[in-house]
């Protein structure tokens, strides 16, 4: 008898080995959204470079406290229009921060006025352009 296709199988091959790589997020003022993701999220800002993909952008790439870029930013300038469709396309970013880090980045946003939400462990905030963030706290 043929196996059931939509129950699990035991002798299934394991799961590749996937890593996000990063996260590209579309934003209509480049400098605004580098300022959020670096002095409130803590991100480092690795370089600010024309795109390589798409002609006359700038985009910038962000990293992580090991080098690994976790956010890469290209500017958009024509989302601004309420009628483009596209905008918020990704849901939520998701990071988790130990908790001596996680308190940091609740105190920056409050010195820095910026609204969120804390919920169970997790600050959930938005960006410049109102992409929400899920900060976890490890």
């Amino acid at each position: 008898m043929p196996a059931d296709p939509s129950s699990p199988s035991t002798d299934a091959t394991p799961a590749v080995d996937v890593q996000l790589d990063h996260a590209s997020v579309m934003t209509t003022d480049l400098d605004a959204a580098i300022s959020f993701y670096v002095d409130l999220i803590g991100l480092s800002l690795r370089t600010v470079e024309d795109d390589p993909v798409r002609a006359g952008r700038q985009r910038a790439l962000l990293a992580d406290d090991r080098g690994g870029d976790v956010v890469e930013l290209i500017e958009m300038e024509e989302m601004k229009h309420p009628s483009v469709p596209g905008r918020g396309g990704i849901h939520h970013l998701g990071f988790s921060l130990p908790s001596r880090e996680w308190h940091s980045l609740r105190s920056r946003l409050d010195a820095a006025d910026h609204p969120y939400e804390e919920v169970e462990g997790r600050l959930f905030a938005r960006d410049a352009d109102g992409l929400v963030l899920e900060i976890e706290k490890g």
